[in-house]
């Protein structure tokens, strides 16, 4: 479909004699960054930071390591071709983010949508998302200063970071309430008319602050897909995003010069074989070192051969801050609409490629391929330390950036506006530093007094008294930064000696730790906030470990009525069809049913969690009729685990028949990797549990963990 408007532009565009066409060069530019707009909202809609959260370190992992791969190839082919910095800067830019439409249409085509893999391409394409808009902000800054400058991109990220933080946490608080508010009132017309005037406002507000248009459309687009009519928004906005992206589309279509392209022949081939090999090749990377299979690196790398949309907005950046060559804007279609070609062919050719290669190599570096990306992770491996950094820093970041703001907007625009008002007045320094930490009040009372909100500090505290000195020196931080903010707005307005300033810091810090006003309406932001941003509850995500083996995982399907499965026992559908999936979990309305025994009958309208291989869900998904719909539900006991049976375990000796392992456990038995040969085997009653095997369980976390620790 892109590579169709493509070429429909460049018919209709000024550079094809044959048909009329549009000749006007301003209204090509003016259309097309009206569609950048409106793609960008798009895409922020199906953004949402809970789809980034979701992600993990996996996709960051990847998109960090191909990023700085295709960067630095992009920089140096650029310097090769005798193009100046600029130029291999930008192509470099172009060169890290693949294209999400390509990707899905091919995924669409090709049947591969509902594989495992194509879940850790999703993932990635998200992340790649949040690095383009990144780009788009650092090459401005690049392109406005001439040169690289690190202090000024280091303040342009800085500048850009307390902007994403204002706009994002005050346009989730106050967004998603006025819209809840108003919902009786609104209906279909008010609210797509509402939304996109949203989207327009933050364009306006974005490129008052030094930003360019599409950043504005993408936080505005990301804000809304944190409310409650995400979902009927999405679907109101679709119909104007397809229009105008597909207008973008045409417009950079119509300024391909084929003329151009015949003196740059060369750098296009070549381009395109970088995107191909390369990119994927660094994908493939950087999924290794998150922790995947080689398997499935190699055929999640592989879908990412191409560039779209992205690689159009930023070479449109680059064209109208006039800082790279026309020359490079057809170089780029070039090489999108050729791996466009490409991609469909090269996702198919991933796997026989793997084959090929593990054939061919020593039976050494099979033993390699089979085990990378396998790692042991085992259930008490979970680091309550790393979880406590985590969300001490975000903490720190997040209300250490709100003070910054808070006292900018007093010192900078309402105090001053105030005083243009009455003019200067006796004890008007007084009043103004006291305006100034009361708007600080709030968020010096969050950074000094919030711990954690899992309880984790509190938890480390009473474990172990080793641990008290690293929680305290994290303590001591936090008050000295909230002491160094109240004493920045003090001294702003107020010269008085160290001594006095040092006792008047102290008795602020104390009134705000103490002071239950203060609690009471910080409890009140918070409550809010964490109402609308987690406004949609989902129940924490059934995962199966990626290192159970390259196919194995969990699928969601709806019983549709009058099909094979309806209407039967477990038991029935597995003796009459012999799928080789196993159903772990059904959905029956509010009510969940964990590892359900063979007896429990299937109802029509049942949402079921299936596990087994990309083959055994897809026959099964065949049983329940081509149209199942897969729906993302979960249940937060439930999940799948695995660890090695210790010695005086009471499993050695166990038969490991399914039936009777879960009657006697409950929990489900997937596999058995046997001793230090390592072969994963199928649960039987021939096979018996013996010490240093690796079971494979599916049930209960506590459950689980009491069995796998538990003695004779």
């Amino acid at each position: 479909m892109v590579l169709g408007y493509i070429v429909a532009g460049f018919i209709t565009g000024p550079n094809f004699e044959y048909l009329p066409d549009v000749v006007r060069i301003e209204s090509i530019k003016f259309w097309g960054d009206l569609g950048v707009i409106f793609l960008l909202f798009g895409l922020g809609m199906e953004f949402s930071f809970k789809k980034l959260k979701k992600v993990g370190g996996t996709g960051f992992i990847a998109v960090v390591t191909e990023t700085i791969i295709m960067f630095s190839v992009g920089y140096l082919a650029g310097r090769a071709f005798g193009w100046n910095w600029m130029n291999s800067v930008f192509l470099g830019g172009m060169l890290t983010i693949s294209s999400t439409s390509i990707i899905i249409k091919a995924f669409e085509d090709l049947g591969l949508k509902n594989k495992k893999f194509a879940g850790l391409v999703f993932g990635v394409l998200v992340v790649e998302d949040l690095v383009a808009v990144l780009q788009l902000v650092v090459l401005s800054a690049l392109a406005v200063t001439s040169t690289f400058d690190g202090t000024v991109v280091f303040e342009k990220m800085a500048y850009l970071a307390l902007f994403l933080l204002f706009w994002f946490t005050g346009g989730v608080y106050f967004i998603p309430s006025l819209l809840r508010r108003v919902r009786r009132w609104v209906n279909d017309e008010i609210l797509i008319v509402f939304s996109l005037g949203l989207c327009l406002g933050m364009v306006v507000i974005t490129e008052m602050a030094g930003f360019s248009a599409a950043l504005g459309a993408f936080i505005m687009g990301s804000i809304l897909a944190e409310c409650e009519d995400s979902e009927r928004i999405m679907k109101l906005i679709k119909p104007v995003r397809d229009f105008f992206g597909a207008i973008f589309f045409l417009s950079v279509g119509m300024l391909v010069d084929p003329a151009i392209l015949a003196d740059y022949w060369k750098p296009v081939l070549i381009i395109s074989a970088i995107v191909v090999f390369v990119k994927s090749g660094a994908v493939t990377s950087g999924l290794l070192l998150a922790g995947n299979t080689i398997k499935t690196s190699m055929k999640s790398g592989f879908c990412m051969c191409q560039i779209g949309e992205f690689s159009f907005i930023i070479a449109s950046l680059g064209l109208s801050l006039n800082v790279i060559e026309p020359s490079l804007y057809p170089v780029i279609v070039s090489v999108s609409i050729i791996t466009t070609f490409v991609t469909p062919y090269y996702i198919r050719a991933a796997e026989p490629v793997y084959e090929s290669i593990y054939k061919n190599v020593p039976s050494g570096w099979k033993v390699v391929m089979e085990r990378l990306g396998t790692g042991r992770k085992t259930l008490d491996r979970e680091s309550e330390w790393n979880l406590l950094m985590r969300s001490y820093l975000t903490r720190v970041f997040i209300f250490g950036g709100w003070l910054v703001l808070v006292f900018i907007l007093f010192t900078k625009i309402l105090n001053p506006f105030i005083l243009s008002l009455t003019g200067d007045f006796t004890f008007d320094s007084y009043l103004f530093a006291s305006l100034t930490l009361t708007g600080m009040s709030p968020f010096l009372f969050a950074l000094i007094r919030r711990k954690d909100s899992a309880g984790l500090f509190d938890k480390i505290w009473n474990d172990s008294r080793f641990s008290r000195g690293p929680l305290l020196a994290m303590l001591g931080f936090k008050y000295l930064l909230g002491a160094l903010f109240v004493a920045l707005a003090i001294s702003y307005y107020l010269r008085i000696g160290y001594g006095v300033l040092f006792i008047v810091v102290v008795i602020t810090i104390i009134s705000i730790y103490l002071s239950q006003t203060i609690k009471k309406y910080y409890s009140h932001l918070e409550t809010n906030f964490i109402k609308n941003l987690h406004v949609k509850p989902v129940r924490k995500e059934f995962v199966v470990p990626k290192t159970l083996a390259d196919e194995i995982h969990i699928e969601s399907i709806e019983v549709e009525p009058g099909t094979v499965v309806a209407g039967k026992t477990i038991s029935q559908i597995h003796r009459e069809s012999r799928t080789g999936a196993q159903i772990v979990q059904i959905k029956r309305g509010n009510r969940y049913i964990d590892l359900p025994v063979k007896t429990e009958i299937i109802l029509p309208h049942d949402q079921l969690l299936i596990l087994g291989n990309d083959v055994e869900i897809s026959t099964f998904r065949d049983l329940n009729s081509a149209t199942a719909e897969c729906i993302s539900t979960s249940h937060q006991d439930i999940d799948l685990y695995h660890f090695v049976v210790c010695k005086n375990s009471l499993l050695i000796g166990v038969e490991a028949n399914i039936s009777d392992f879960r009657n006697r456990f409950d929990l489900l038995l997937i596999g058995i990797e046997k001793g230090e040969q390592g072969d994963f085997a199928r649960p039987h009653s021939s096979i018996i549990i013996e010490e240093g095997d690796t079971l494979w369980v599916v049930g209960n976390k506590l459950k689980a963990n009491e069995i796998s620790k538990g003695n004779r």
